[in-house]
């Protein structure tokens, strides 16, 4: 898998400055969280479960709103300077953290996250559109592979980083490395020359970018090539948001001294290097076991979705930190199955003057199903106050999430397939 690197040396600089800004995105993530729970009190009855609900929630509908934008821009623009644009701006919005140090100032912290985020969606349709320019035909998938499990690994890193460092250079401390992986990042993408790519034959309108119909020329497309579930994949798959809410809540479960942010912040990072140690496994392993082909593409999709739900529903019945630990790592690795299968299917299916529409249409379906499930999850902790019951409906829901995909996928995916082995 590592031979696309020493092949494709454009997408080197790319996969470089991806892993460099993601490494900051964790140790802000985790960083951000152990300041809501010092701020706002982790151990107030009645109010975790929304402080982290709202993270979440906050931290995925700028996707929503700015989805259509980014991947207009990103069909039509210098994807190249879209991401060196966001970086920069977001090393300056980072250290506004700084800023943030009494319970009154929690809503500029979400403030903050939501610009973060925001520009953040412009980085990443621009790097996923770009993605097939700088790689050999052939090398795609294992390009898109590498990407997830760099992704799995620097957030297995970067969140162990980030609890340690909370501990030795304080919170803000790990807000200015954050802001320095994105002036790195920016540094690394300015030396990446990419090819002049397929513009979109269609002018730019703002109207259309706001009414989302320049982003439902993508999905028509899509519709055209027989994909759309398999883009859909990942809005099915937002359930699942709901556990990421409960992690900060599982790790507080292991805090002997409330209130203890510096504890709360290596715990969270434990429990989300689990979770990036399963997504990095994922890939591979499914690759391994299934291979590459539409028709495995859509069996690992739903044996992912069986997976995570499985694993989590499980957890409450393992005592100790190293029994929830395993359980979020076999979860993961069925997450991770979803995300890079659907991925690779629409990827070889659709027009590379679409492909940053389509991303934009994908990612905004599923951080506002992610983000809605999320915050539910955590109105439902506070109301029931058992994660256990929570995890159990969270699990129910992705059970049912997965029924509805494959019944409701199941005529395109078939035409899909004829399409695909006739030609």
């Amino acid at each position: 898998m590592l031979g696309v690197l020493r092949r494709n040396p454009r997408y080197r600089l790319l996969w470089a400055a991806q892993a460099i800004s993601m490494t900051g995105d964790w140790l802000n993530r985790v960083a951000i969280l152990a300041l809501l729970s010092s701020l706002g009190g982790v151990e107030e009855a009645g109010r975790v479960g929304l402080l982290f609900g709202v993270e979440l929630f906050v931290r995925m509908m700028p996707t929503v709103f700015l989805g259509g934008l980014a991947g207009a821009v990103a069909d039509r623009l210098s994807r190249r300077a879209l991401m060196i644009g966001s970086d920069l701006i977001r090393a300056g919005g980072v250290l506004g953290y700084l800023l943030v140090d009494e319970p009154s100032e929690i809503p500029l912290l979400y403030l903050l996250l939501i610009l973060q985020m925001g520009l953040g969606i412009f980085f990443q349709a621009a790097r996923s559109a770009a993605i097939p320019a700088t790689v050999d035909p052939a090398d795609l998938g294992r390009a898109y592979e590498l990407a997830a499990v760099t992704w799995s690994v620097i957030l297995c890193v970067g969140a162990l980083l980030g609890g340690l460092l909370a501990e030795v250079i304080g919170i803000n401390g790990v807000f200015l490395c954050d802001a320095a992986t994105y002036l790195v990042s920016a540094s690394l993408l300015a030396r990446l020359h990419l090819p002049a790519h397929e513009k979109a034959a269609e002018p730019f309108r703002w109207k259309e970018v706001l009414l989302f119909q320049d982003l439902a020329r993508g999905v028509r497309h899509a519709r055209e090539r027989g994909v759309v579930w398999a883009i859909l994949a990942k809005t099915f798959w937002g359930p699942a948001g709901g556990y990421l809410v409960l992690l900060p809540i599982l790790a507080s479960r292991h805090v002997e001294v409330e209130g203890d942010a510096a504890a709360l912040a290596w715990y969270t990072s434990l429990y989300y290097a689990a979770r990036g140690i399963g997504t990095g496994l994922g890939p591979v392993l499914v690759r391994r076991i299934w291979g590459t082909s539409d028709r495995t593409y859509r069996t690992q999709i739903a044996g992912g979705f069986g997976v995570a739900a499985v694993a989590y529903a499980i957890l409450p019945s393992l005592p100790g930190l190293a029994g929830s630990l395993a359980c979020v790592v076999v979860a993961h690795m069925g997450g991770s199955a979803i995300w890079v299968g659907s991925t690779t299917l629409w990827q070889t299916h659709v027009r590379e003057s679409y492909r940053g529409r389509i991303f934009s249409a994908e990612f905004a379906g599923m951080t506002a199903s992610f983000a809605l499930a999320g915050l539910l999850a955590g109105l439902a902790y506070d109301r029931i106050g058992e994660w256990q019951l929570v995890i159990y409906a969270i699990s129910a829901s992705v059970l049912l999430a997965a029924l509805c995909w494959m019944f409701g996928g199941r005529h395109e995916f078939r035409a899909t397939l004829r399409s695909s082995e006739s030609e």
